[in-house]
């Protein structure tokens, strides 16, 4: 049975500590970051475990195309329109897959880098990274929930997972619908349970699922091996851990956004919706901006928006009179009189207007007042 020493912060801002090794019936808790140094002569301090709060990260659920390889699937590129800010910071990994069926979790890049450095400092080699409350048990068609010093660790049975604070947990239920509620331990006041079990420590309660875990943030640019080679003086990880703590200081309730997140999907399936009305014919699920944006620029442009344009040109070439606009839908042609004390007064015009109408001139008089048809369309 492979060993290891669990290590689970509360936040990068400060906060308490649990830790225990997989052999150990009874959690302990360190005051703050500086404590970890304490674990360095750890007989597990080599192979540790990094347990970090669900609710920093991202879950998300992917039907994967049947071309190309899954492991180099664009999981960013594929979730842009339901997430909040830079999604080329998100390093991913897959939690489970059957098929081209995947569950994958993303954490800032940034945020993970400093966990890695700030354990390598005191002493500790990171051989494993997990989401906490993901190893929770799973409780079919429902949810799990475990309370862990002030906060509660709740596990969906869709895979997502977050840590809340009693308050927020009413309202976080709710995406389990009527699901059954199993609880380690006493539930919040006025909050309905099915399944009540004795309370038992998170950091207990997952090592069963953990055992059979084969999932590990650390690969890629985050593996063991570059981990080991890429460690950076403490005091820039805390300079970076103080700028990154400006936002933790706007609310400990670090679960709002994973909210916003949700009501963002609802949004997304709203954007698709109206994408689909007016582009029936197109299916595309994903990077819903572009496509809209690129579909709209092969419209016709409408002929109010096209009198728009001519009144631009007409007003940069005052020397031009136009006497009468023509326009035949059918066609898309437009037709224009116009008349001037100069005949250069229409190949100006034409040229001003060259950046959004093919117009070509068609001379009427051969002396003063010149007159012309000018004949075209939109681009």
């Amino acid at each position: 049975m492979k060993q290891v020493l669990f290590i689970r912060p509360e936040s990068l801002a400060g906060g308490k500590i649990s830790w225990c090794d997989s052999s150990s019936q009874q959690p302990e808790i360190l005051e703050d970051l500086e404590g970890l140094a304490a674990l360095a002569d750890h007989p597990l301090a080599a192979r540790v475990c990094l347990l970090l709060p669900a609710s920093e990260m991202v879950f998300r659920h992917f039907s994967l195309p049947k071309k190309g390889p899954a492991r180099a699937a664009p999981f960013s590129w594929m979730a842009e329109d339901t997430l909040l800010g830079d999604v080329d910071s998100l390093h991913w990994t897959v939690l489970n897959k059957k098929g081209r069926e995947v569950d994958a979790v993303a954490i800032d890049a940034v945020r993970l880098r400093l966990w890695l450095n700030t354990l390598q400092e005191a002493g500790l080699n990171a051989v494993q990274v997990l989401p906490d409350a993901w190893l929770l048990p799973v409780t079919e068609g429902g949810c799990t929930l475990a309370q862990c010093e002030e906060e509660y660790w709740l596990r969906f049975d869709t895979g997502e997972a977050c840590a809340v604070d009693a308050t927020l947990l009413p309202v976080m239920l709710q995406k389990a619908g009527e699901g059954p509620v199993r609880c380690y331990g006493a539930a919040p006041a006025g909050l309905q349970v099915d399944d009540l079990q004795p309370r038992t420590h998170p950091l207990m309660l997952i090592q069963a699922q953990w055992q059979r875990c084969r999932a590990n943030l650390l690969h890629g640019a985050f593996s063991e091996r570059v981990a080991k080679g890429s460690g950076k003086s403490f005091k820039m990880a805390m300079v970076a851990v103080g700028v990154l703590s400006l936002g933790l200081l706007l609310g400990p309730r670090i679960a709002m956004a994973w909210m916003l997140v949700q009501q963002e999907n609802q949004t997304q399936q709203e954007i698709v919706q109206l994408y689909q009305h007016h582009f029936p014919s197109l299916r595309q699920q994903t990077n819903i901006k572009y496509h809209f944006g690129q579909n709209l620029k092969k419209q016709t442009r409408g002929v109010f928006l096209q009198l728009e344009e001519l009144e631009k040109v007409k007003q940069a070439v005052p020397a031009l009179g136009i006497d009468l606009l023509e326009y035949d839908a059918a066609q898309g042609t437009v037709t224009l009189n116009g008349s001037a004390q100069n005949p250069q007064a229409f190949q100006d015009f034409v040229n001003q207007a060259s950046a959004h109408f093919d117009f070509k001139v068609m001379p009427v008089s051969k002396e003063a007042p010149w007159t012309a048809m000018i004949v075209g369309k939109y681009k």
